[in-house]
């Protein structure tokens, strides 16, 4: 296994957070979302590990991250105790959650689980905070508390923010369902409380991954042996990183580390 310089990307993801807010303060309803491209063929891919890697955040006083949610005296949150804000999840070694890690030019995979993956709202948060998904694949979107909650979906690119769904869901139990058919990020927020939001990744195929709390991560699709270009995103940072790595005998590893320097102060 073979790991090349890590590189930053010259394009910025998703516009600058403070930004985002701005905008979402002022877009409501339902819009068009964006001319999708013909999906391509999606084919058998074997479930098996493929890139595996670490994600680990540098520069930071990490215990200063960790911060309560104000939610305002809200009854129903409050009763749950303290919510930790999902801003930064980062363990004390460093160790980054919710980056998303991609392989550029992957496929997409025809044998995909036959339950789609879930986003639910529980205890005021959207849990869980990143997935990452192939285009063409549906998700879940439920409410397991007993209040009312909304899930307003915005997908990000360059600096343009687009508001393309915004789904109510007012008791405990609603669920929704969106096929997500264009490539990008796409931002959840809930309206009722404005500090609840997660990340959709649409990635173009199926190898990607999103680190865990410990910043670990495996992309679970079989890569043929050869180069590839291996990018993380996290939705704190303007830029991606990335690095070329060699899958060799179906393994390769790549470790990304992201600069706290960099990230969107907030």
């Amino acid at each position: 296994m073979i790991r090349v310089k890590q590189t930053v990307s010259r394009q910025a993801p998703w516009v600058a957070f403070g930004a985002v807010m701005l905008i979402a303060n002022v877009s409501c309803g339902k819009m068009p979302e964006t001319t999708a491209v013909p999906l391509t063929p999606a084919v058998q891919i074997a479930e098996t590990s493929s890139i595996t890697g670490k994600v680990t955040l540098k520069g930071a006083d990490v215990a200063k991250l960790h911060k309560v949610v104000d939610v305002g005296g809200n009854p129903f949150c409050t009763g749950h105790g303290d919510i930790i804000d999902s801003t930064w999840r980062v363990a004390a070694d460093g160790a980054l959650a919710d980056a998303v890690i991609t392989v550029r030019g992957s496929q997409r995979a025809s044998n995909l689980p036959a339950t789609a993956p879930l986003i639910d709202q529980t205890n005021c948060e959207f849990v869980p905070h990143a997935i990452a998904i192939q285009s063409g694949q549906t998700v879940r979107f439920h409410n397991s508390d007993l209040t009312f909650h909304n899930i307003r979906i915005a997908r990000h690119a360059g600096e343009t923010r687009e508001n393309i769904d915004n789904l109510g869901q007012p008791s405990r139990g609603d669920e929704n369902t969106k096929v997500f058919n264009v490539p990008g990020i796409y931002r959840l927020e809930c309206d009722v409380h404005r500090w609840m939001n997660a990340w959709v990744f649409v990635h173009a195929g199926i190898h990607a991954a999103v680190s865990a709390a410990d910043g670990r991560f495996v992309i679970n699709r079989a890569l043929a042996d050869g180069d590839y270009v291996v990018e993380a995103w996290h939705p704190q940072f303007p830029k991606s990183v990335s690095q070329t790595v060699t899958v060799r005998n179906g393994k390769a590893t790549a470790d990304f580390d992201f600069d706290f320097a960099t990230a969107f102060q907030l």
